[in-house]
């Protein structure tokens, strides 16, 4: 690893950001390497879509992920019915994460979890970066990934008057038959709750976690695991690492000229 990696402190902060909208059916789902309530990490590519080495699963799964948050109302209502759902197919190959948003992390989210008794996997995602990939701005957001990777249905909203296990068996049933998913995202379907601008501040990535990605790349960790870990593309890898090269040379060229 190059010795430049050491100046860390002497590096300015990079910002960025975009406006997004929530992910439609028909879009490759997001990367994200993701850690759960239990300690393990969990990665999108190892149940969908260009699988990872070494092979888990036997074959792809449909992947459903709901974000939520234990501020959420509508949330408390969707979940117990994916917790249905995922006990109707148990040991089929559907697979179905939770994953939080709430900014403290696992030090909210776990008595929460604990006392509402939820059985489904929680992943954390309090920097909300997995979150803004996939364009949430309200709670509950449902996503059903296809085998293949892709985004096959998405939505915002709990609806009192429309049974989401009834939903989630056709939309499933429909894309292990080959046919067509409804393709209109469904924005605002029902009771939900903005995530919130007041929270946005939250979620910038730190300095000393952008060059310890850095340092990762140097150091030969797989730039893909570490860009879906942050919830940012490969391509911010190679900006920072040149943010933090030019920061070097120039600290090296003013002593140089003392």
């Amino acid at each position: 690893m190059q010795s430049w990696i050491f100046i860390l402190p002497l590096v300015a902060s990079i910002s960025f950001g975009e406006d997004t909208k929530l992910l439609e059916a028909g879009t490759q789902a997001p990367s994200f390497s993701l850690p759960s309530l239990g300690g393990k990490r969990e990665v999108l590519s190892v149940w969908c879509g260009r699988m990872s080495k070494p092979y888990i699963n036997n074959k792809p799964h449909i992947v459903i992920l709901s974000f939520w948050a234990t501020w959420c109302k509508p949330c408390r209502k969707e979940i117990p019915e994916l917790m249905k759902f995922a006990k109707n197919h148990a040991g089929e190959s559907v697979k179905i994460f939770l994953i939080n948003i709430d900014k403290e992390g696992a030090a909210n989210a776990g008595p929460f979890v604990k006392e509402q008794k939820y059985t489904l996997p929680v992943l954390l995602d309090p920097y909300k970066r997995t979150s803004e990939r996939y364009g949430v701005k309200s709670l509950p957001a449902l996503f059903v990934i296809g085998p293949e990777g892709k985004i096959r249905y998405s939505s915002t909203g709990y609806d009192d008057d429309q049974s989401l296990i009834d939903k989630m068996e056709d939309v499933v049933t429909r894309i292990r038959e080959g046919k067509e998913v409804e393709k209109e995202t469904v924005a605002n379907e029902g009771e939900s709750v903005p995530v919130g601008d007041d929270e946005s501040a939250d979620t910038a990535i730190l300095p000393r976690d952008k060059w310890n990605a850095v340092a990762r790349k140097e150091c030969g960790d797989d730039p893909e695991e570490i860009a879906a870990e942050l919830g940012v593309g490969v391509e911010e890898l190679k900006i920072w690492y040149q943010e933090l090269k030019n920061a070097a040379l120039s600290v090296w060229s003013n002593k140089k000229n003392k």
